[in-house]
């Protein structure tokens, strides 16, 4: 098919949230939503990511330029491309952004000429994916964590479910336990009950609180107990609890999530590398058995 691409265009949409947001380490009170569309003779493919507005100047001042006129097909030339061209700028951060909503632009492009699924396009790996409802922000009253849970359980029967803990950077443990013991009691005993730390914790913090959710909850994964830099910490606690360790949200790249295998820091098999689908870990190509369950919420 000789089709090129030949419109770019990127938007940004600032949506405040219902009521103010918070994990470990972080506060919010809205969302910025990126999006990329890319033309080619009248079809439209659309990408997406969340960053800062500033995402959508990357894609039309450094990006824009060099993938008009690509071909459509070559969605793995179109990326190195972009890749190349952002050196100066350095991939990580906003700029890993903006390429990976141009990038899943240019696959979904690719996808609608040919007149094929994305899934089918890309090679599916199974017929279907294990997913999780993610929320219970550490500022939500539990009446209203309650009634997330007990929402993607009952009407909309998810099996497993993600709420934040380590409010205040770790500052109130009995709290964070508390919620998680309302939680197991929200959802009952045969939904898998997961945890998101967001690098709140000190190592003998993590190890201390992570038995006590397995112990009192049946908590059975938590998510970035320290840092995802600290991959001796995560090895250390991964090597005295239970339940499945995993991070990666962050990464930018392969030889980011490579590192954190080789330390040993993460439990691929239970989930552990959990790249973003809103970040720049579009494009990753991992073992499909280390993929963790995706989340909706």
């Amino acid at each position: 098919m000789d089709a090129v691409i030949d419109s770019v265009r990127a938007a940004a949409y600032t949506i405040p949230t219902d009521a103010p947001e918070a994990d470990g380490t972080a506060q919010w009170s809205s969302t910025t939503l990126v999006v990329v569309t890319l033309g080619s003779g009248g079809t439209t493919g659309t990408g997406w990511t969340y960053g800062p507005a500033a995402c959508a100047g990357i894609v039309e001042e450094l990006l824009a330029g060099v993938v008009h006129g690509r071909d459509v097909m070559a969605t793995a030339g179109t990326w190195a491309a972009m890749v190349r061209a952002a050196r100066n700028a350095t991939r990580a951060g906003a700029v890993g952004y903006a390429i990976s909503a141009v990038d899943v632009a240019a696959w979904d492009l690719k996808a609608r000429l040919l007149d094929v699924p994305l899934t089918d396009l890309m090679g599916r790996a199974r017929e279907s994916v294990p997913v999780y409802g993610s929320g219970g922000f550490t500022t939500y009253p539990d009446e209203r964590m309650v009634d997330q849970l007990t929402g993607w359980v009952h009407d909309q029967a998810i099996p497993r479910v993600k709420i934040k803990i380590g409010a205040r950077r770790g500052a109130d443990e009995r709290r964070d336990l508390e919620r998680v013991q309302r939680a197991r009691a929200a959802i009952g005993d045969d939904i898998q009950l997961f945890v998101d730390a967001n690098g709140a914790y000190t190592r003998k913090q993590a190890v201390r609180v992570a038995r006590a959710m397995e112990s009192d909850a049946g908590v059975v994964w938590i998510e970035e107990p320290v840092s995802s830099d600290d991959l001796e910490g995560l090895r250390e606690i991964r090597d005295q609890v239970s339940a499945d360790v995993a991070a990666g949200e962050y990464g930018t790249d392969v030889g980011y999530f490579e590192s954190m295998l080789f330390e040993g820091a993460l439990d691929p098999t239970g989930g552990g590398v959990t790249p973003d689908p809103g970040r720049p870990g579009h494009g990753l190509r991992l073992d499909q058995d280390a993929a963790a369950p995706y989340h909706v919420g």
